[in-house]
């Protein structure tokens, strides 16, 4: 086939998936923007329902208002003409509804201004001190001046300026009621037009489904219809509620419910009515403590609901589950009642515990075969197979730091749910911030210079240190770090700086980048937030890590917070709690120290300066006597011993350094003019010197019996062989590495080899590798010291059971081969842990 047809072929199989994608995704919106118009066109029908029912009521109460102003008008003419009090009747009756009857109006009558009302409270005033003038006059006798003050015309005048604004006041509302009713028909218009345009769009799209438009504009109409009736709009509303809605009195006595939270509950509607709705709690709570929080939720503004809370509810057979309940008081004319919105969040508790399942699966899952292929990568870049052709090294570099970007992305995607979820710990302990930072900038240093960008430690005090988990405060620098590197111009330098407080030391992290927008400074703690959100931005990254940050250091009992200025740059302030001041630890010894045990004080002293001149300090013992009290003194790297030593002899001498825990795998040499295979295999003696031998033979084997001790058994249990491989290859000419891939041939090879130390994987073929824990021990029953190397995250109870505990893809192979040089080079470390 030509490649031209080939081509179209091609074009042809994969537009069909593409159109029926978008068939699929443009039917839903469709439908779901016919739902929202209808909804829309419902509540401006209720709202113009409403609006005619008040302005009846206001038309109604400016007419009121005006009657009552004719009492006053008649009762005080009848009792001018008459004198008899019983004419006044209507204008007592009338006066003192007046007031109300202006502040019912004000409420009812949507004014633009409040001229005409306060015009009209003002002649009302006016007119009422005119009656009660006249009036006056009348039961004093002066019949002759009411009579005179009426003629003039006052009251009259008074009485048509209030029909006139009365008039004006009925017509501002008919104007009103007019506006509305017109903006509502032009909405409904809109909406009309909108609603048929779609429905047209979805005939062409679902072309013979006319029939199923044609039930939708029916229900359509006939929803339409039933807005006419408020009463029966809200009924349907509550029939038809997904969740259930349960109405209450200030009791707790159920007055009603919708048929959702009948069926919710395995109940008949009819069944529930009077009952008490605590009959419906797991757990109900005591009456008087519902009714104190009912009175609360009564004091709030009405129709404002109480925060959600999640309840464990039962049904009518016993059965539990979990709901949401939210309550809202509803104001009534015989006093107020409640509103209980329930949700059954059945589903959306199997689905977070899916989430939880997920999120395990992929931190192994994913975590482990990352750890691989990033430190395969790495030890390639770093030429632990060799000079790579440069082409091949290019392609590796950017092989490598696409892995560590997508290490950093599923690191940072489950550090957010351990947040959310409340499950990150922290080991809080005072923390030296000097060596910290230069810790982070050291690790740091490679991604920077990619950027081409420079870190710089500026240390007001050195001393400083803070209470905080370390291995977390390493998390916030590195990522304040690598922000600013990455939004810092080339050439630039990033500065870290410590400042020391009096409660709260500072750590700053400041570039010299665009600095942050006014509209983004509000955003920009928050999850998935970034300044540019293209898909085209310069820059990359979740928009997690300063959310981290901040989740973090509000964890620590700090505070985070920033100064930045456009086009100057940003700084990032971390303050956390000062730590009290401990005693400084003694100096660690810079050598090793060898024990000479020579009677010829002559030759020792020449074997002892030879071992200097090579970087070992040593100690001379003339005798057995003096091989006993140097070692119980001191530890010592290596002991050469001659067998001519005066005192006890070679085999027991060696017996009782082996007896000793500090000397069960110290290098012994014997210097001696014959052999002794027996007790060389018998007390693990390392090497035998033949006399007379030469000064730079006795310190050469002496260097290396040390440099052989110096390089430890490590038993490395793991199920993956890539990451086998990997670490392997990271502690190639460090130490030797036996491996298990299982809980069964990790128990033989503890009973078979001695170990110095365990690299632990927890997930493990048959169970876990904690169950390994209580049988790391040595046959003296000291500690095997362990580092666990797992996908599952820090848990500091668990740290506190093991010597050090890496997390893969978060630690790299550096990271791992310190740790264990750092636990070896401490063999007192596993003997002070927890015990499982």
């Amino acid at each position: 086939m030509p490649v031209a047809a080939q081509s179209s072929g091609k074009n042809r199989i994969s537009r069909w998936p593409l159109l029926r994608l978008l068939g699929l995704l443009t039917i839903p919106l469709i439908l779901i923007l016919l739902a929202l118009l209808q909804a829309r066109q419902f509540d401006q029908a209720d709202a113009l329902s409403r609006r005619v029912d008040a302005s009846f009521e206001a038309r109604a109460q400016i007419r009121s208002i005006l009657s009552l102003h004719q009492d006053i008008e008649t009762g005080q003419r009848g009792f001018i003409l008459t004198g008899n009090s019983s004419f006044l009747e209507p204008y007592e009756q009338a006066k003192p509804k007046l007031e109300p009857a202006l502040g019912g109006l004000r409420q009812r009558m949507e004014l633009e201004s409040d001229s005409s009302f306060e015009q009209l409270e003002d002649l009302t005033r006016k007119k009422v001190a005119f009656s009660e003038q006249v009036i006056r006059l009348r039961q004093q006798g002066r019949s002759d001046d009411a009579a005179r003050l009426i003629a003039q015309g006052q009251g009259k005048a008074i009485m048509d300026q209030i029909r006139a604004v009365v008039a004006g006041l009925d017509s501002i509302e008919r104007q009103n009621l007019r506006a509305a009713t017109a903006r509502a028909d032009a909405s409904r218009s809109e909406i009309q037009l909108l609603t048929f345009a779609l429905e047209a769009l979805l005939l062409l799209l679902l072309a013979g489904a006319g029939w199923v438009i044609s039930r939708s504009m029916a229900a359509t109409r006939a929803a339409a219809d039933e807005l006419r009736d408020l009463t029966a709009r809200q009924q349907a509303i509550f029939d038809a509620a997904t969740d259930g809605m349960i109405t209450h009195d200030p009791k707790g006595i159920i007055e009603s419910l919708n048929p959702a939270a009948a069926r919710m509950y395995g109940y008949e509607e009819e069944d529930l009515v009077g009952r008490h709705i605590c009959e419906l709690f797991q757990d109900p709570p005591e009456q008087r403590d519902l009714e104190s929080f009912l009175a609360r939720l009564a004091r709030n503004p009405a129709g404002k609901a109480s925060r959600v809370q999640e309840f464990g509810a039962l049904r009518s057979d016993g059965s539990t589950f979990a709901v949401d309940v939210g309550t809202s008081p509803v104001p009534l004319a015989d006093g107020m009642h409640f509103l209980a919105i329930v949700r059954d969040v059945t589903e959306r508790k199997r689905v977070e515990m899916m989430k939880t399942e997920f999120v395990s699966t992929v931190s192994h899952e994913l975590r482990t075969p990352l750890t691989s292929i990033a430190g395969s990568f790495g030890l390639l870049a770093g030429g632990a197979a060799g000079e790579l052709p440069q082409r091949a090294a290019a392609l590796i570099k950017i092989a490598h730091s696409n892995s560590e970007r997508l290490v950093r992305l599923i690191n940072d995607i489950l550090d957010i749910e351990k947040i959310e979820s409340g499950k990150m710990d922290f080991d809080i302990q005072p923390v030296p911030l000097f060596p910290l930072a230069e810790q982070v900038i050291q690790a740091n240093a490679a991604y920077a210079n990619e950027y081409g960008v420079s870190l710089r430690l500026d240390a007001k005090d050195e001393g400083a240190t803070v209470l905080a988990d370390p291995d977390r405060l390493v998390q916030v620098l590195t990522n304040l770090i690598s922000n600013a590197a990455k939004f810092s111009p080339k050439g630039e330098e990033v500065v870290i700086t410590i400042e020391p407080g009096t409660r709260t030391h500072r750590i700053s992290v400041a570039d010299k980048g665009p600095g942050i927008s006014d509209d983004f400074k509000t955003r920009i703690f928050s999850k998935f937030a970034q300044a540019d959100a293209s898909d085209t931005r310069e820059k990359g990254g979740t928009g997690l890590g300063l959310s981290i940050v901040r989740q973090i250091v509000l964890g620590l009992g700090g505070s985070v917070s920033f100064d930045t200025e456009e086009s100057q740059g940003t700084t990032f302030h971390v303050d956390l709690p000062a730590a009290p001041a401990t005693p400084a630890d003694p100096p660690a010894q810079s050598r090793d120290r060898i024990l000479i045990c020579q009677e010829d004080a002559a030759a020792a002293g020449e074997i002892k300066r030879s071992l200097l001149d090579g970087g070992f300090e040593s100690d001379v013992a003339a005798s057995s006597q003096d091989v006993r009290r140097l070692t119980a003194e001191a530890g010592y790297a290596a002991v050469l011993l001659d067998l001519s030593l005066p005192g006890e002899e070679a085999i027991s001498l060696i017996g009782h350094l082996r007896s000793d825990p500090r000397y069960a795998s110290t290098p012994i040499l014997i210097a001696a003019s014959h052999g002794c295979g027996d007790v060389s295999q018998a007390l693990a003696v390392v090497d035998w010197i033949h006399k007379p031998a030469s000064v730079a033979k006795l310190v050469e084997g002496i260097e290396e019996a040390v440099a052989r001790a110096d390089h430890p058994c490590i038993l490395h249990i793991e199920d993956d062989p890539d990451v086998c491989r990997v670490v392997s290859s990271a502690f190639d000419g460090r130490a030797d590495l036996e491996f298990a891939a299982d809980l069964d041939a990790a128990r033989a090879a503890l009973r078979r080899s001695r170990c110095d130390l365990v690299i632990l994987d927890l997930a493990l073929p048959g169970g876990s590798g904690l169950e390994l824990l209580p049988e790391m021990r040595r046959e003296d029953g000291t500690p095997i010291p362990v580092v666990i190397f797992s996908a599952q995250d820090d848990d500091p109870a668990l740290a506190r059971r093991v010597e050090a505990m890496l997390t893969k893809s978060k630690a790299s192979l550096g990271d791992l081969v310190a740790a264990v040089e750092a636990v070896l080079a401490d063999p007192d470390q596993a003997s002070s842990r927890e015990d499982p």
